[in-house]
């Protein structure tokens, strides 16, 4: 027994000790280039993970801001590199700004990662930076002594245009593109009334009534069913496929804005039309996963290609179900 015992303790040792030498070799980092900017001006948020060869890693999703008016306005694709003790090393870059004077706390970002030959996934965070944010000073007169006294002497209002008198040669093609207008809406008159005086007194107009929006939508999700899209290789055609028939149809069925709208900003506004939060859940799941694949480079699974068209559908259904009793 007491073997035993030893036993279990010896392998409990080496076990700890392995994964906290893995847990050493995967290292993460996250650097500004300046840590102080003025409103407006730009800066590169560099992060960077390093670990053993066989590590499979996941950056952490940045959408369009880090945190409120700290904005993102562009990114790097991630690269990665042997390092000299046999070690990789991934980077990936961001282009920052705030139009916003103030001190910001960059959150902690986390990397998922998965060892070789352990299922299990595992996760690693970032420390925080402080972001300063000053505003642009105006320039001042210095007095004698050299130093700037606060004064708005400097401020003066903007110099009017100069009035440069304009040549027939400058007017001419303006004056000639008049005449054609007027003389196409004359021309668009006299066909008009004379269309009306040649037509039937009686004319037989036939209505055609439009079709529901979720008939639209289950056409439309049909043939991205059929045209088969992420299993030719082309997945982020598919998700904005994807997201395009949902925006369209959640904004004629809610009346919210959506093709120019972030997902953030059409899931906060859904609440305001009373639309369930079953639905807001589902709606969440789809365009974010489709934000990630977009914007993140995430590579989904099969089953997470097809989930997206699933729940997509589900949601149409279940509000078509409810829009035809509430019509009942």
């Amino acid at each position: 027994m007491r073997q035993i015992r030893l036993l279990l303790m010896i392998l409990a040792v080496a076990l700890a000790a392995q994964i906290s030498l893995f847990a050493q070799d995967v290292r993460v980092r996250a650097v500004l280039d300046t840590t102080a900017l003025r409103i407006g001006e730009q800066t590169a948020l560099r992060l960077s993970i390093e670990h053993s060869p066989g590590v499979v890693v996941q950056f952490p999703f940045i959408a369009d801001s880090l945190v409120s008016r700290v904005e993102v306005v562009d990114r790097t694709a991630i690269d990665s590199s042997q390092q000299g003790n046999g070690s990789v090393l991934e980077r990936q870059s961001f282009t920052i700004t705030s139009f916003e004077e103030g001190l910001y706390d960059l959150p902690a970002l986390t990397f998922t990662y998965r060892k070789p030959n352990d299922p299990a996934e595992y996760s690693i965070q970032t420390q925080t930076i402080a972001l300063t944010v000053t505003s642009v000073p105006l320039a001042q007169n210095q007095d004698s002594s050299g130093t700037a006294p606060e004064s708005t002497e400097n401020i003066r209002d903007i110099k009017p245009p100069l009035s440069v008198p304009r040549t027939f040669m400058e007017v001419a093609p303006y004056l000639a593109a008049a005449l054609a207008v007027i003389g196409g809406i004359i021309w668009t008159v006299w066909y008009i009334r004379k269309r009306r005086a040649n037509a039937p007194s009686v004319l037989e107009v036939k209505h055609v009534p439009q079709r529901p929006a979720y008939e639209v939508a289950m056409e439309a999700l049909e043939r991205l069913r059929e045209e088969r899209l992420w299993q030719s290789g082309a997945v982020k055609d598919y998700h904005t496929r994807l997201t395009d028939i949902l925006r369209v149809y959640v904004e004629e069925t809610f009346g919210v804005t959506t093709l120019e709208a972030t997902t953030d900003e059409i899931l906060a506004e859904l609440p305001t039309k009373s639309c369930p939060a079953s639905i807001i859940e589902m709606l969440r799941s789809v365009l974010e996963k489709a934000d990630m694949v977009k914007f993140a480079r995430y590579e989904p699974l099969a089953d997470e290609n097809e989930r997206s068209i699933r729940i997509a559908t589900e949601l149409v259904q279940i509000t078509a179900l409810k829009e035809q009793t509430t019509n009942a």
